[in-house]
């Protein structure tokens, strides 16, 4: 069998979804977290649980999804119920960590938008000094552009162009063109808020949210603000995350939590395209 032809094509977006890393599973982490309320990871028979200093609540323990952005960093994302998911980039070399929560429902007048809150913070381990230094919102970076390969039929191109946004095409005739809604083509541009926090050299966390196709064009559309977030080796030329929102499948809204990874290559792309004025910035 030749496995470019994979025979379910449908599950193009999450083709090359990495099988979850279990290597955590039996330890225990200590988050020393800069907003002051730390925390306790505990990994056992692959799933976690998350005790918050100052949150007296009974021990829960959660499935997860854990991929690795190298040999010593975990990408881990699970959820604390369907309006509540957690993402923690675990930076064991430097011993540090990145914090994520993204909510559904926590806008007054926009229920269907996802919010996000970063929080920077440091593992202890035994034996070794806490780490003054974090991973940080990053800008070095800027200027790149990559051309994603999610299946072998299905490719992004994406720029990173500027803080709190980023910008994406496609092949007009290609599998990318049919897989996202036509509702796109509404839009004035494709860029859309995102965020990226430095890891090491070359390595990022990209998250994105689909927030402006949510503001302006509410129920017509197919993704309902969902928020990608992806953990991006730019040595290895590859990234791991996960997708974590809604769709409307038959006028009722869905909850989707997925995992997905792609594979990466330098590309060139129009001066048009990169120059183009983000249209929804001052």
């Amino acid at each position: 069998m030749n496995l470019f032809h994979y025979p379910r094509k449908e599950y193009s977006i999450n083709h090359f979804a990495r099988p979850n890393s279990w290597e955590l599973d039996g330890k225990r982490l200590e988050l020393v977290m800069d907003d002051g309320y730390d925390a306790v990871l505990a990994f056992r028979d692959r799933k976690v649980s998350l005790a918050v200093e100052g949150q007296d609540r009974p021990e829960t323990f959660y499935d997860y999804f854990c991929f690795k952005g190298d040999d010593t960093t975990y990408f881990l994302s699970f959820e604390l119920n369907i309006l509540e998911n957690h993402v923690y980039v675990l930076d064991l070399q430097q011993r540090l960590v990145t914090r994520l929560v993204c909510a559904k429902g926590r806008n007054p007048k926009n229920p269907q938008l996802t919010t996000r809150q970063f929080t920077f913070g440091a593992i202890r381990m035994r034996g070794y000094k806490l780490p003054y230094k974090r991973h940080c919102f990053a800008s070095d970076h800027f200027g790149t552009t990559v051309q994603w390969q999610w299946s072998p039929q299905m490719m992004t191109r994406h720029a990173y162009l500027q803080s709190d946004w980023y910008r994406i095409t496609w092949e007009e005739k290609g599998k990318a063109a049919k897989e996202f809604d036509n509702t796109n083509e509404m839009l004035p541009s494709t860029d859309d808020h995102a965020h990226y926090v430095k890891i090491k050299d070359r390595m990022y966390l990209f998250s994105v949210t689909e927030e402006i196709e949510e503001r302006m064009l509410g129920d017509i559309q197919f993704f309902r603000c969902n928020n990608l977030t992806l953990l991006q080796n730019f040595d290895r030329m590859y990234q791991v995350g996960r997708g974590y929102g809604d769709i409307v499948s038959e006028t009722v809204n869905r909850h989707i939590n997925v995992p997905f990874a792609s594979y990466g290559s330098p590309v060139e792309l129009t001066e048009d395209f990169l120059s183009a004025k983000n249209p929804y910035t001052v």
